[in-house]
C-alpha cells in the first residue's frame, strides 16, 4: 500500500520530535516496498489547527528487496524545511504471505541539522480468510535531539470498504512522548496510485489537529 521511512511523515517542524513512522501522510509503516525496479512519487499537504500549513514530497525506488527514499518537506510560519533519507529491506513480501516482515533505518535533518534517527520493524498481517482487512505494526527505537534515544510503538488497521476505497486507523506513541492518532480513506484508481483524505490528533499545544490531502503515484 504505501513504504517509505519513519519521519518522513513529520515534515512539519512542529512535530519533528516526535516518532512519525511512515508511509506518506500516515503514521504507521506497511511491510511492502515499491515495486523492484519501479518508483513511486507520495505527496501531501497538511493544515494544522495552529493555522501552520506544510507541504511535502517523498519519491522512492527500490532495487530488488531493498527501497531508497528521500522526503522533502517544507513549512511556513516560520518557513524551515526537512530533508529524511531512508532505506528499508523487506524480508517477507506481505504480498504473498499472511505476515509480511520488513525493517527500516533513516534519519531527518532540520535547516542543516541532524533532528531525528530511527530503526523499526515493520509488520503486516493480512488474515488469510478475510482479504478485507490488514494489521500494521511498527516496533523500535527513535531518537531525537531533545529526548535522545526511545522505544517507538505503532499500531495501524485498514479494512476496504470496496475494492478501491479504504479506511485507515492508526496510533502510534513512542514510550517517553505524545501519542499521535490519525484516521482517513484511502481511493485507489489505475493500478495502484491513490489519493488519501486524513484527519489526526496530537497533543502539541496550538497544533494538536490536522487535515492531510495526500497524492501518491507510481512511475
Amino acid at each position: 500500500m504505501r513504504a517509505t521511512a519513519v519521519l518522513a511523515t513529520a515534515a512539519f517542524i512542529v512535530y519533528s520530535s516526535r516518532a512519525w513512522a511512515g508511509a506518506g501522510a500516515y503514521l504507521v509503516d506497511d511491510a511492502s516496498i515499491t515495486p523492484a525496479g519501479h518508483c513511486q512519487i507520495q505527496s501531501w499537504i497538511q493544515a494544522f489547527s495552529g493555522g501552520q500549513k506544510a507541504l511535502n514530497t517523498l519519491p522512492a525506488c527500490s532495487t530488488g528487496p531493498v527501497e531508497w527514499s528521500l522526503g522533502v518537506a517544507g513549512q511556513n510560519h516560520p518557513y524551515q524545511h526537512q530533508e529524511s533519507p531512508a532505506v528499508k529491506w523487506m524480508l517477507r513480501d506481505p504480498s504473498a504471505h499472511p505476515l509480511g516482515v520488513a525493517v527500516n533505518a533513516g534519519a531527518t535533518w532540520s535547516n542543516g541539522h541532524v533532528q531525528s534517527r530511527n530503526a523499526y520493524t515493520a509488520l503486516t498481517w493480512t488474515p488469510p480468510a478475510q482479504q478485507r482487512w490488514s494489521v500494521n505494526a511498527d516496533a523500535g527505537a527513535f531518537w531525537s535531539r531533545d529526548r535522545k534515544w526511545q522505544t517507538l510503538l505503532g499500531l495501524g488497521l485498514k479494512y476496504k470498504l470496496t475494492p478501491h476505497l479504504a479506511v485507515v486507523a492508526e496510533h502510534i506513541h513512542p514510550w517517553v512522548g505524545a501519542a499521535t492518532s490519525q484516521a482517513g480513506l484511502r481511493w485507489t484508481f489505475r493500478n495502484n496510485d491513490s489519493v488519501d483524505v486524513i484527519v489526526g490528533h496530537g497533543s502539541v499545544a496550538a497544533h494538536d489537529r490536522w487535515i492531510t490531502f495526500g497524492l501518491n503515484v507510481g512511475l
